[in-house]
């Protein structure tokens, strides 16, 4: 049997240590601080983009309001009016489906003398009935305005104007937002040195749809239609993109 001498055994560790130190000086540094060598290396930028177009929808709150000193009297008064506007809706074309009540309340108004502030004997009673209507063509917002109020309307707000498809001004607002991100990303790719390269992932974060301007003189003058301005709907969209750098 042959045994191994002291100096076999010297130089067998002495090879065992070369090999240990040239296996950690051919590791990345990047192993070394615990990031994965093949990590890309990448910039994260976020783009917005603006769109507008002409709206093509409108919705108006269209409304009746009575007051009588009977309850019943009221809610009477006001249900044959309501009839007479839906009517008038109808004949101006407007659809069943675009008419929707979204208020009915009947509520008691107790009078006061005003040098006293005592309440007066006299007690009315107010009826609302409120409906919601879309009108399909903003061409015609004018007569419809004009019509509700000639058929009995006495209570009309909040008019605003939407797309019936906002998928083409959600289209060009995207477009936008991509390239505006593109140019923030080769504006910080130029600063630190590097080369911008495709993109490793992209997220859209929302897009909002609002008018810009919406009906402001609602002045009618005697025999004609309602002036209306449908102003513009603006559509705001955020992209989120990372590209790789090299």
């Amino acid at each position: 049997m042959i045994r191994p001498t002291r100096t076999m055994v010297g130089l067998a560790l002495a090879a065992l240590g070369l090999l240990t130190a040239a296996a950690c000086a051919a590791a990345p540094a990047a192993a070394q601080t615990g990031v994965p060598a093949d990590t890309p290396r990448t910039i994260s930028v976020t783009g917005t983009g603006t769109a507008y177009g002409a709206p093509d929808v409108a919705t108006v709150q269209v409304g009746v309001q009575t007051r009588s000193e009977n309850a019943g009297q009221a809610v009477n008064d006001n249900s044959t009016r309501v009839a007479a506007l839906i009517a008038a809706l109808k004949a101006l074309g407007i659809a069943e489906k675009d008419m929707q009540t979204t208020n009915f309340s009947v509520y008691v108004q107790q009078n006061y003398d005003p040098q006293t502030g005592r309440p007066l004997e006299t007690i009315y009673y107010q009826v609302d009935n409120t409906l919601n209507v879309t009108v399909r063509d903003t061409s015609r917002l004018g007569d419809v305005l004009t019509g509700a109020v000639d058929a009995g309307a006495n209570s009309i707000y909040g008019v605003s104007f939407s797309v019936a498809d906002p998928a083409a001004l959600q289209g060009q607002a995207r477009e936008l937002a991509v390239a505006n991100a593109r140019e923030r990303a080769e504006q910080l790719a130029a600063a630190a040195g590097v080369t911008l390269d495709v993109p490793l992932s992209i997220s859209e974060v929302s897009y909002v749809a609002q008018p810009v301007y919406a009906a402001r003189d609602m002045a009618m003058a005697e025999g004609a239609p309602v002036p209306v301005q449908t102003g513009q709907i603006q559509v705001d969209l955020q992209v989120n993109i990372t590209y790789t750098i090299k």
